[in-house]
């Protein structure tokens, strides 16, 4: 796609470039610097008297514990500084915050460094004049050579009088990594050795932490040995969903995003890595037994059926295994007949593969051929259980006369989860609804027991007559047990399971101030209360709040939080005030994936298909909600979802084709950004010959305008942000700056400021990339972040600063000093700007 340039349509140029820092290594890990007593709860402890005595006392003003400056005499000084000062490196930018009120007079916070012999080297500071209100206040300096402290200062100068309270005292470092955010500790691929008595699972981890093998004890419930999964930096292995027990005992694993495979010999301290499956790009998605120690896998995005045995990969027939089919997504194997079935996306199929003759047959029924994919498979009781989008089917696979296959339909059954256990005594057991069902194969019925597993299942197996299964719970890894001889069960946490962190995909700022993080893949919220971590950036500040999955965004509303979590695009509504409880409080308010039809994709005459990934949410100041998100599996066309209490969601088509990222809401319309990349499972990845479009949504009316962008930007594959400005709308098409004026219905803005921002080389940015915001202190200029790099904009003239560069760094979010907050893994990073 022609990367153009700015040509004669813009309204503004770009006057300045400057680069004020440009880190590209990660800082040093440093907690907060906690100023003791910086609240005053405890009186002036801990803030030792400066210049003339006197002058300075605790009190309670407005609500508030606080220091109050009486300065009644022009010729002295008065103040306090915080003792034992912090700790400070030369050549780094500091800041002090505070919050003032002044009730005559004026006031000065200073910021002071010093020497390790207490020496005073320099000082940087801010005179306050509002009277009358509580104002939040900060000084910026960088610490001199020779610095090793840093304080603050509250201060009534020599000349001045009046008086100020003083509460709330803060310092930060520019750049402070505040270390992880969530933790994680339930199982992704889970397999059962033959008697059923140890389980193996899969514990994933980050880019910067290695996933664990958990060797399980069934009878104790205890994980007995924990192994990191080896790798290297070329390819880093992150998490596994894939896991079996080959027929020789070894236990074999694949794991994403490097396709690689690796097999532990059980009683081994190790696990051996066997390299990268043949050809293989991103996931092994699924590995099933075969006979004599063989082991079949499926691969993302390469689609394809491989096999390994004897210390070789061999790829099985033709790659993908299907034209069009980026995933193998799910096998199940027959070892009497050495078949292999393979449940492929996007769109769904379900292929019979003959290991014998090559042969292929299509299986899945035509009712579901529009489905993303066949999500899981089980060969048992021969009977075929094929999961597709939370339907079970049961097929009879049956030879027809001409030696081919068919998939005779014996069951549905709706509301299922995921995995099935091996069959025994002629049933099949499976969760739906919470409770543990079963499924007689002979009769074709579905009984319910009375025993409630309350956890996701990843694994069954049997230990004697005792069905076992694993499984992920908010509280972390469980052990259901049941017997269905008795219909006696337990369900308990399992001992001594791998505590891992969580890599960061979202974050924003509650209604309470404080930083919000939401997990990638295995889920879990994380709090963080600015500038009051505690020294261990190892682990999390607050325990990890479990219960959602993997949070797309987040927007504070009101008093309200709500959160779009993936998959099938689910609002949430959380009150911050009130205890975490999911499914109260949390409580789901909508789901886009419920939403039209898999059939459709917004074509003429059609709405939206079911909705999967919530990367934009705004909210109006009636209370109604907005969500934009990007479809199922397969899909090309987005939606705008609209939701309000009282009333039934809903999900629209704005621009057909294309997916909805980014939204803002200003005056009475709701305004989006529109992404030509689709869902993952499409082919080509981006629309072809679509440029991203911004649009207005009249909630009066329910009309949809578009606003193409201007020629010199036009053939931008995404639009990731759009931000409310003094009234007009900001937003980012890859590496062009646009301004729209909502009122003239035009664009008055458009410059390229990153000219090397290009989607169509790093596609997973076209979903989400830039972010914008304003901040409390700095009234003329715009600050946001794109491509590692935080910045600062010129609201006038529309000059870029650029502030920081980061390998890795993403996300935006600003506390109530104007701080900006990102992520670079599963870390959380505050940079304050000068």
């Amino acid at each position: 796609m022609p990367r153009s340039r700015l040509t004669g349509i813009t309204t503004t140029t770009l006057l300045i470039l400057t680069f004020l820092t440009a880190l590209t290594t990660s800082p040093a890990r440093a907690a907060d610097l906690i100023v003791a007593n910086g609240g005053f709860d405890d009186g002036l402890t801990g803030w030792s008297g400066s210049h003339s005595p006197g002058g300075v006392t605790a009190v309670t003003w407005q609500g508030r514990t606080a220091a109050r400056i009486a300065d009644t005499d022009a010729t002295k000084a008065y103040g306090r500084e915080s003792m034992p000062s912090l700790p400070a490196t030369a050549g780094t930018r500091y800041a002090v915050f505070a919050k003032v009120w002044i009730e005559s007079g004026s006031a000065d916070l200073y910021l002071r460094f010093r020497d390790a012999a207490g020496t005073l080297l320099s000082n940087a500071y801010t005179h306050v004049t509002t009277t009358g209100r509580w104002v939040d206040v900060r000084a910026t300096g960088t610490a001199p050579s020779g610095a090793t402290r840093v304080s603050a200062l509250i201060y009534s100068g020599v000349a001045d009088v009046g008086t100020a309270y003083w509460d709330d005292i803060r310092i930060s470092a520019a750049i402070t990594d505040l270390g992880v955010q969530m933790e994680s500790a339930v199982p992704n691929g889970t397999t059962f050795d033959a008697t059923g008595a140890t389980a193996y699972a899969v514990h994933t981890g980050t880019a910067a932490r290695n996933p664990q093998l958990a060797v399980i004890d069934v009878a104790s419930e205890t994980v007995t040995r924990r192994i990191e999964l080896p790798d290297s930096d070329a390819t880093p292995t992150v998490g596994g969903w894939a896991a079996t027990v080959a027929t020789d005992g070894s236990v074999y694993l694949g794991t994403y995003p490097n396709s690689k495979l690796y097999r532990y010999v059980p009683g081994q301290p190790t696990v051996t890595d066997l390299g990268r499956a043949e050809g293989g790009y991103s996931f092994i998605w699924d590995l099933e037994p075969g006979a004599d120690g063989k082991v079949y896998g499926g691969t993302y995005n390469d689609g394809r059926y491989f096999k390994y045995h004897n210390g070789a990969f061999t790829t099985i027939g033709a790659v993908p295994v299907r034209p069009g089919k980026e995933y193998v997504r799910s096998i199940a194997h027959d070892p009497t007949a050495n078949a292999t079935y393979l449940g492929t996306g996007t769109n769904a199929a379900l292929i019979r593969y003959d290991n014998v003759t090559g042969g292929t047959y299509d299986l899945l029924p035509a009712a579901y051929a529009n489905e993303s994919m066949v999500g899981g498979l089980t060969w048992t009781g021969n009977r075929l259980f094929a999961w597709v989008n939370r339907t079970l089917l049961v097929l009879d696979v049956v030879r027809n006369a001409d030696g081919s296959y068919r998939g005779d339909l014996d069951a549905v059954i709706g509301d299922a989860e995921q995995h099935v256990s091996p069959a025994r005594d002629g049933k099949v057991w499976f969760v739906k609804d919470g409770v543990l069902q079963s499924y007689d194969i002979a009769a074709g019925t579905v009984t319910a027991t009375a025993a409630q597993p309350g956890m996701d299942v990843t694994g069954y197996g049997w230990s004697g007559n005792t069905l076992v299964a694993l499984g992920g719970a908010p509280a972390g890894t469980k052990i259901f047990k049941y017997t269905p001889a008795t219909g006696q069960w337990t369900s308990h946490g399992v001992n001594s399971v791998p505590i891992l962190p969580a890599a960061i995909n979202a974050l924003g700022t509650g209604p309470d101030g404080k930083i919000y993080t939401g997990g990638y893949l295995t889920g879990g919220t994380g709090v963080y209360d600015p500038l009051r971590g505690d020294a261990d950036d190892d682990t999390p500040d607050t325990p990890t709040l479990n219960g959602l999955h993997q949070t797309d965004s987040l927007l504070a509303s009101g008093n309200r939080l709500y959160i779009g979590v993936y998959p099938s695009a689910k609002l949430y509504e959380y009150d911050p005030a009130q205890a975490w409880n999911p499914g109260v409080n949390p409580v789901l308010r909508y789901t886009g994936g419920d939403a039209g039809d898999i059939a459709d994709d917004c074509a003429a005459g059609e709405g939206p298909p079911p909705q999967d990934r919530p990367y934009a949410l705004a909210t109006a100041p009636d209370g109604t909600v907005y969500m934009g998100s990007v479809p199922k599996y397969g899909k090309r066309s987005g939606a705008l979802s609209v939701w309000k209490a009282g009333a039934p969601g809903r999900s629209l088509c704005v621009v057909p084709g294309q997916s909805v990222v980014s939204l803002a809401y200003e005056s009475g319309r709701v305004y989006g950004g529109t992404s030509t990349r689709g869902a993952l499972g499409v082919n080509p990845v981006f629309t072809p010959g679509a440029s991203a479009t911004l649009f207005a949504y009249d909630p009066a009316t329910g009309g949809v305008t578009t606003y193409p962008l201007p020629a010199a930007v036009d053939n931008r594959l995404a639009i990731t942000d759009v931000t409310v400005v003094d009234g007009d709308v900001w937003g980012f098409a890859e590496g062009w700056l646009f301004v729209f004026d909502p009122g003239a219905g035009r664009y008055t803005t458009a410059v390229e400021l990153f000219p090397d921002i290009d989607y169509s080389v790093n596609s997973a940015h076209a979903w989400r990339d830039a972010g914008l915001t304003t901040v409390p202190w700095d009234t003329a200029n715009v600050y946001g972040s794109i491509g590692d790099q935080i910045f600062r904009i010129d609201k006038s003239t529309k000059a870029l600063t650029v502030l920081h560069t980061e390998k890795g760094m993403d996300g935006l979010a600003t506390d109530a000093d104007g701080n900006l907050y990102y992520k670079v893994g599963e870390t959380l990073r505050r940079y304050v700007a000068p």
